[in-house]
């Protein structure tokens, strides 16, 4: 308890480094174009597609989204999205290779089956498709049915990622998610019977309302119904950037405390049903790509989270979708009609970008080794890039033990992993001022 009262501050959560909150604005699009143009086409790359719309809104939901109630909206966005595939296609060339998509929302399955293909064929006109495609896909359980399933099975959708959160009804009705533990397992078994048995679940603990029996109930029903993968995402209360967050707090939240006990159920109970812990929050059944690319040493970690995808390089389309290069991150507008125009312009819609030196991709390297294999080896790095003050402490801690160069996260530790990864991050070091309001509670 003493140690997650020292280490309960705000972290980011690196799914990226540096994180979003070094993006700055741009006045131009020299950053985007020169990265296209010198892409590497022996490389493969992964696209990601924003599609930013639901039909009701999650109250404690953190994305880029927008409620809308039919979906002409959508498919009118879908024809200007097709239009900046097409644009960056004419700086990168049409040799660029493609050899995994994923659908983020938002609710992409809220899209008609017309859209989600029109987005497929325009990405296989514009640039060269792998056989070995892979097409993962966000989806809210609330809009699949039978119908929808079979299309997604028909467009070649090879992963599904189930926004469950939590099956407790109370917890629920908080946070404006209602979706019957009935309804979630008929979908999977339609999801299952077309095929489609690469299923994950998210989960999420520290929602308001929510106990620790609630979060064995949870993850009681979740190894019944057995998806492949399932992440237990901590809860990121974060009302300064999304207001309609501030609707939660008439309830009653979890602890730190009680976060991290559901957090270590959540491992005991996955871990007992044969799934194996991949970094800090995620579980794959060992025959699973997830697990045999941690087995293997090529576990990645990117904006979507753990993933087995080795592509370096992601173009993302849609609006606030994030692309990254080696040395640059870009963020396309937020704004609809600033996105709308630039499109119609010819121009690639990118509002904000972040340039890497050597020092940040040095960090970068340095974090993603300790989010995703826990340990690293300092000799690599130097001695400037850490903070060793705060290594000293959390090595008395016990949270990280040191052998020669080698530093690993221990067992106790690993709840700690973003804290270790932040004596890394120069950034969050040097902005003691601001961090408070820009990341999400450590613990």
């Amino acid at each position: 308890m003493n140690l997650i009262e020292k280490y309960s501050g705000a972290v980011p959560r690196y799914t990226s480094y540096p994180t979003a909150v070094q993006f700055r604005s741009c006045e131009g699009q020299d950053s985007i174009v020169n990265a296209l143009r010198t892409l590497d086409t022996r490389a493969p790359v992964s696209v990601y597609i924003h599609v930013p719309f639901c039909h009701s809104l999650c109250h404690y939901c953190g994305c880029h989204t927008k409620i809308v109630d039919h979906t002409g909206v959508i498919s009118s966005y879908i024809n200007t999205l097709c239009r900046e595939i097409e644009c960056a296609a004419h700086y990168a060339g049409n040799r660029v290779k493609v050899s995994r998509i994923h659908f983020g929302g938002g609710s992409p399955n809220y899209a008609p089956a017309a859209d989600i293909e029109k987005v497929l064929a325009t990405v296989r006109q514009c640039f060269v498709v792998e056989d070995i495609l892979q097409i993962d896909m966000e989806c809210d359980p609330r809009l699949l049915n039978a119908s929808k399933i079979k299309e997604l099975s028909r467009l070649g959708i090879s992963r599904v990622s189930l926004g469950v959160q939590d099956f407790d009804e109370r917890v629920q009705k908080a946070v404006n998610r209602v979706q019957p533990l009935q309804h979630v397992m008929q979908q999977v078994a339609c999801l299952r019977a077309h095929h489609l048995q690469n299923i994950n679940f998210d989960l999420i603990i520290g929602l308001p309302e929510q106990t620790l029996e609630t979060v064995r109930n949870t993850l009681a029903e979740t190894v019944k119904i057995r998806p492949t993968r399932i992440a237990v995402f901590p809860y990121a209360h974060v009302p300064w950037m999304k207001k309609h967050q501030k609707l939660l707090e008439k309830y009653c939240f979890p602890t730190p405390e009680e976060r991290f006990a559901m957090q270590a159920e959540a491992e005991t109970i996955l871990c007992g049903h044969g799934y194996i812990p991949i970094g800090i929050d995620h579980y794959a059944l060992p025959e699973d790509t997830l697990a045999k690319a941690q087995k293997n040493g090529a576990l990645q970690r990117n904006f979507q989270g753990y993933t087995d995808d080795p592509a370096e390089i992601i173009l993302g389309f849609g609006l606030s979708a994030i692309s990254q290069f080696r040395s640059v991150y870009t963020q396309n507008a937020v704004d609809a009609p600033a996105y709308k125009k630039a499109v119609e312009a010819g121009k690639p819609p990118v509002a904000k970008e972040c340039i890497l030196d050597d020092t940040d991709i040095l960090a970068r390297t340095a974090i993603m080794r300790i989010m995703s294999g826990l340990e690293l080896d300092l000799s690599v790095f130097g001695n400037t890039l850490v903070a060793k003050d705060v290594l000293s402490l959390l090595q008395e801690d016990g949270l990280v033990q040191k052998e020669g160069n080698i530093i690993s996260v221990t067992d106790k530790g690993k709840p700690f992993t973003r804290i270790v990864a932040s004596c890394f991050d120069t950034y969050f070091r040097d902005g003691h001022s601001t961090k408070e309001r820009r990341h999400a509670q450590a613990v």
